[in-house]
Order: structure tokens, then C-alpha cells, then sequence
């Protein structure tokens, strides 16, 4: 029992850093080489990539207030801090979660794909995510994720003008690397026709067919985000901690075997 609230203490220990960094610890001063080998030249990103776009979303009610929903967006990178321009970057996302219209809602999970072109070069999937609602079941307002990259493809992203320190190399030796996306929404109300290519096919592709997307402000939503993406490697201490927390675990595992 006590070696399983030591565990627990140092998970939790674990969740506040990483809370903390949300906030805090983004890499500032990194470097996004946007089409890869491409011909346009990495530039630097003091804090963000912007991302704007849309996104689906159908909600389910089981009662008068709590739901559940799933959701796709589709966005499109331009810009670095607002104001540098990049090779575009498009990017998806795919989510599902719940709410309760009297207090909010949270994601259950989710995956983002970036693409540079037609190649993938970072994928990410859902640690966690919420945001308000307006008195309804539609977003209104700050929606953050927190996401763990899953994958990152060698040469794009760097922490050093030289090009030579690359993240890929970093996830691949077992570092974390995070992405924080921010997002301000708003509905797009009696939306019915025409979005931007691929959103229609990525909601057929994960969730039941459909042949256009339309917005009736209560169980179909049409969502306009405006935000931004910013990345984050925790330092070797919360690292430390994180092998800490596993390794308890791995203990209490033994130990209940063992009798």
C-alpha cells in the first residue's frame, strides 16, 4: 500500500509539471523548415504556427443537458508568430468526447496529422482537451489540447539555426515532445454546402457517411477556429519523475505476483 501511494505521488507530481508547462515551458526561438528539403528556407518560430480552419461536429444528448460528440477539423498553417510566412502546412484533426451544457466539455480523445504537401511529417495524439459552451452545446470561445507526438518526420523541425539539432532525433531517443494547440471558436450558424476540401471525406473515413456538411446550432455544429500550435520537450527532471511513476508501477506488479 505504501509503495502504491508513492507511486501515486509521483504521478501526480508528474501531471503537475506537465500542467505547469502548458502554460510555460513551449520551446521559444525553434526552427520549422516547412517543405522539408523543399526550396523555401527554415525560418524561425519565436512561439506559434498559426492555425485556422474549420471543423464538424455532431452531438448525441442523453438526457436534456449531457452529450456526447464526435468531431473533425481541417486547418491550414500560413503564417509563424502571426506574421512570418511559411510553406503552407495543412493539418487534421479527429476527436470525440462529452459535455454537459450547464458546465462544458472535455475530450475522451483524439488525433492530429500535419501534412506538408501529401507527406506526413508530425503526428499527435490527445492527452487532453476542454473548453467553455455557450449556454448551449455549441463551443464559444478558448479551446485547448494538449497532445503527445507519436511520430515526427526528420527534417522539419530544429531547435538551432544550424539545422543540426533535429526533434525527430530527440522523440526517436525517447524524449517527449508535446504540441499545445489554442483555438478560438465560433459557430458558423445554418451552415449547409460547400467546405474546404477533405472535410466531408475525413468525417465519412472515421465516423457514418454523410454527403454535406450543415450546421443547425444544436446537434450539427459547423465550428471556425482561429489559433495557434506551439511544441514543447519536458527537461530531464519530469522525465526522471515520469520513469519514476513507471517503474512503481512495475513494482506493485511484481509484488502482487510474487504472493
Amino acid at each position: 500500500m505504501k509503495l502504491f501511494k508513492k507511486t501515486l505521488a509521483a504521478i501526480a507530481t508528474v501531471s503537475a509539471l506537465t500542467a505547469a508547462g502548458t502554460a510555460n515551458a513551449y520551446l521559444t526561438d525553434w526552427y520549422l523548415d516547412a517543405d522539408g528539403a523543399g526550396g523555401n528556407a527554415a525560418v524561425l518560430v519565436s512561439e506559434y504556427i498559426d492555425l485556422n480552419g474549420n471543423s464538424y461536429i455532431q452531438n448525441t444528448f442523453s438526457d436534456a443537458t449531457n452529450f456526447t460528440f464526435n468531431e473533425v477539423g481541417t486547418f491550414l498553417s500560413l503564417l509563424a508568430d502571426s506574421s512570418t510566412i511559411i510553406a503552407p502546412l495543412s493539418s487534421s484533426f479527429v476527436g470525440q468526447g462529452v459535455g454537459d451544457t450547464s458546465s462544458g466539455f472535455s475530450f475522451t480523445n483524439g488525433t492530429l496529422v500535419v501534412n506538408s504537401g501529401a507527406t506526413t511529417i508530425a503526428s499527435f495524439n490527445l492527452l487532453s482537451g476542454s473548453g467553455a459552451l455557450d449556454g448551449s452545446a455549441v463551443p464559444n470561445g478558448l479551446v485547448t489540447l494538449v497532445f503527445e507526438a507519436t511520430s515526427l518526420a526528420s527534417g522539419y523541425f530544429f531547435r538551432d539555426a544550424g539545422l543540426t539539432d533535429d526533434l525527430a532525433d530527440e522523440l526517436s531517443s525517447g524524449a517527449l515532445v508535446f504540441g499545445f494547440t489554442t483555438t478560438n471558436a465560433s459557430l458558423l450558424e445554418s451552415w449547409s454546402g460547400s467546405v474546404e476540401a477533405g472535410l466531408v471525406s475525413l468525417w465519412n473515413a472515421n465516423f457514418d457517411d454523410i454527403t454535406e456538411i450543415s450546421s443547425n446550432g444544436v446537434t450539427e455544429l459547423v465550428i471556425s477556429n482561429n489559433g495557434q500550435f506551439r511544441l514543447q520537450v519536458p527537461e530531464p527532471a519530469s522525465l526522471a519523475l515520469v520513469g519514476l511513476g513507471l517503474l512503481g508501477v512495475g513494482a506493485l506488479r511484481r509484488r502482487k505476483e510474487n504472493q
